[in-house]
């Protein structure tokens, strides 16, 4: 990857901080970019796509390119704020991991989120900044704003569903054990099998065989691997075991297959 490719990932254009004066507001109005304000203290109102909200010193709000929005501060107890602009063509995917998937504004109760964000607007004022500094520290003030689970789009079971193929997807050429999967999505090994069960149809040991099968039909169809190379590479500590759930899973054996696929036969 290109240095210009990791920049457009995540770019922040600028940071900045203010004691905003009683009543003070800006908008409606429209920006380029993203837009993160973090309330260090005080209080404030943010209006965006005809909703109002009221928040206060820990919470935060997030501005999308070229949505209409208003922002003001209490005339009683005028907010203070950090922000960061910011845009790139990863940040749709890492928003998504936030409670920004789903909403413009973050609650919170704690002083963490302000204390990142004001080192990362610390950072932003060196002389020398580093970007890749400013991005890690962007990075973990998204990751102290996590998706609320109460209020996420879809059920429980679904988002413990695609963590566990996320994780499966990731991790299939290690050594890989369904109690791992269980660890990562974070619920026992039972609660997870009745999940793949009444969701794929099938146990999640079945379901991670069949995609290490899947994935080393694909290896063995680029005539670049040997079927040692693709038992190693998929999952698989011993040949000839591969050997034999390759067989049980396509009906034939790897080698059988990977002659097969270079004659055009399949």
């Amino acid at each position: 990857m290109r240095k210009d490719d990791t920049n457009n990932l995540l770019r922040i254009y600028y940071c900045g901080q203010e004691q905003c004066s009683p009543g003070h507001f800006w908008g409606p109005a429209v920006r380029p970019h993203y837009l993160l304000h973090v309330i260090s203290k005080g209080e404030g109102y943010f209006e965006y796509k005809n909703k109002e909200y009221h928040l206060k010193a820990g919470d935060a709000f997030l501005i999308e390119p070229m949505e209409t929005h208003y922002y003001h501060a209490s005339r009683e107890n005028p907010w203070a704020y950090a922000w960061v602009g910011f845009d790139g063509s990863g940040v749709s995917e890492i928003l998504s991991h936030t409670v920004f998937g789903y909403s413009p504004v973050f609650l919170s109760d704690t002083p963490q989120c302000c204390e990142t964000m004001l080192a990362l607007v610390q950072s932003f004022s060196l002389p020398e900044r580093n970007p890749l500094e400013l991005m890690s520290k962007l990075l973990l003030l998204f990751s102290q704003m996590p998706a609320c689970e109460a209020t996420a789009t879809g059920s429980q079971e679904e988002r413990y569903y695609q963590l566990s193929l996320d994780y499966i997807t990731n991790n299939y050429t290690y050594d890989l054990k369904v109690q791992d999967i269980a660890n990562y999505v974070g619920i026992d090994r039972t609660y997870l099998y009745k999940i793949f069960m009444k969701t794929a149809g099938i146990s999640p040991k079945q379901y991670l065989l069949q995609f290490r099968i899947r994935e080393a039909g694909k290896l063995l169809q680029s005539q670049k691997y040997t079927v040692t190379e693709t038992a190693y590479s998929c999952g698989f500590r011993d040949t000839a075991a591969f050997c034999t759930c390759f067989r049980q899973q396509i009906g034939i054996t790897p080698k059988q297959y990977k002659e097969r696929m270079r004659k055009g036969e399949f």
